[in-house]
């Protein structure tokens, strides 16, 4: 088991936040002010866990999110399953063999332009609006705001739902679409756990097997490593 991959497989609740830090202000006369806190504008899920989650499925679990603690980040997916995979998928129509010959020609601010397109017929989609596009082995995914067609140009660029917050050169890499995307995360509230009597089994010789039910303390709630971005 890997910890957080592992909540993320067993969870039965997804809430997503990537909203911008803003503050409000409003005058006497109730005139909003608003301002805009720069940010890397990371993202975080707040994950529900089932009720019934039986504590000799998750010991393994359960020393490895102790071992992680409130500090240590780890790459998850929403791949693994079908329930989640598919609030991610890839809503283009490039092919993947297309999308493995994409390639990076510059990202600046939110301005991805990519090459190395594919030789299909101009109306066709390649990213359609909420797309995740991650760029080589950088684990820090970007939406597409909007709808991106091939057009007839070497080139295209999509607009990016954060600006680039990988310090490193991007030209030349390839790109990752949709829920092959990775996240690296950590958990910064890591909730405890409560054992309760109950979830007994039956062995394979009918004989009745002592368990318990977890309880976890609160939801878990990921959050965007980005100090290495």
């Amino acid at each position: 088991m890997a910890g957080l991959q592992t909540i993320i497989d067993y969870s039965n609740g997804l809430q997503i936040d990537r909203r911008k830090v803003v503050g409000i202000q409003y005058t006497r006369n109730e005139i909003p002010r608003v301002s805009q806190t720069p940010t890397k504008n990371p993202w975080k899920f707040t994950i529900q866990m089932p009720t019934n989650f039986r504590y000799n499925e998750a010991r393994a679990l359960l020393e490895e999110i102790d071992t992680l603690d409130r500090i240590t980040p780890q790459v998850i997916t929403f791949s693994n399953r079908p329930e989640f995979s598919w609030m991610f998928a890839y809503q283009g129509t490039m092919s993947q063999t297309a999308i493995n010959t994409v390639r990076v020609q510059s990202f600046v601010g939110n301005q991805l332009t990519l090459t190395n397109l594919p030789v299909i017929p101009s109306s066709r989609v390649l990213f359609a609006k909420n797309d995740l596009i991650q760029i080589g082995n950088h684990t820090f995914p970007f939406t597409s705001t909007t709808q991106v067609t091939r057009g007839t140009g070497a080139t295209v660029v999509v607009t990016t739902s954060r600006p680039n917050i990988i310090t490193g050169s991007v030209v030349n890499d390839g790109i990752t679409v949709g829920n092959a995307c990775e996240f690296y995360m950590f958990c910064p509230n890591m909730p405890t756990y409560k054992l309760f009597v109950g979830g007994q089994q039956n062995s394979s010789n009918g004989s009745l097997i002592n368990n318990a039910l977890i309880e976890w303390s609160e939801a878990f709630e990921f959050y965007e490593f980005v100090g290495t971005a």
